[in-house]
């Protein structure tokens, strides 16, 4: 009679650690590949190498190329999710925590500037479901700027006629083209001076003494 296998909870619990670590060490090399060599250069056996396994698992976590370099967008964006969550239940006036989640995105992005451009530059080429996903998580994203908007309206201090899609869409556009600034600005721009350059641009947008 057959003999049937049942894992106890302690070997599912390492597989399922093993499996978040090969997970890890692979976007972690696919993260470094694509600083050193730009999204063209990303070869799936160089990963698979650099991260210790065999490049076959990228199909089998990522569901292939594509699904790594959508997955290493979304890792690279998450942490400023996190961030944007504390600050938005922080203390401070709405607009004291708007420009801190701005600049804690800054400090992030330009943290890693090779990866920021060749990401942005992807984002050109990549596929409609690629798109499809990074919209819902760009709408997460910008979830706790958009509570933040919310609560400056009640308070007064921010347009109350400004449609909420409106201002999300404006901030992100400005934010972005920032970063671009930023980027190629020589010497580099700060993450502070970065946001210093573009909070008259949002100002402009959000307040209501800023219209005059």
């Amino acid at each position: 009679m057959p003999r049937s296998y049942t894992l106890s909870d302690k070997a599912r619990t390492e597989r399922e650690a093993q499996k978040q670590a090969t997970r890890r060490a692979l976007l972690d090399a696919a993260r470094a590949l694509v600083a050193e060599r730009g999204v063209d250069g990303l070869s799936v056996v160089e990963v698979g190498r650099r991260a210790g396994v065999s490049h076959s698992l990228i199909n089998a976590y990522f569901d292939g190329k594509a699904g790594l370099i959508s997955a290493l967008v979304k890792d690279f964006n998450a942490p400023q999710l996190a961030r944007s969550l504390e600050i938005v239940a922080g203390p401070g006036t709405p607009e004291a925590r708007l420009r801190a989640i701005l600049l804690a995105w800054a400090e992030f992005d330009l943290t890693d500037p090779a990866l920021l451009r060749t990401l942005q530059a992807h984002s050109w080429d990549w596929s409609d479901a690629a798109e499809a996903e990074n919209r819902a998580d760009r709408q997460q994203g910008l979830e706790p700027v958009g509570q933040v908007i919310r609560e400056g309206q009640a308070s007064g201090a921010f347009r109350g006629d400004l449609a909420l899609e409106d201002g999300l869409a404006a901030i992100w556009a400005i934010y972005t083209n920032g970063m671009r600034e930023a980027v190629f600005a020589r010497p580099m721009l700060s993450p502070e001076a970065a946001i210093a350059a573009i909070w008259g641009q949002i100002a402009a947008v959000l307040m209501v003494d800023a219209r005059g």
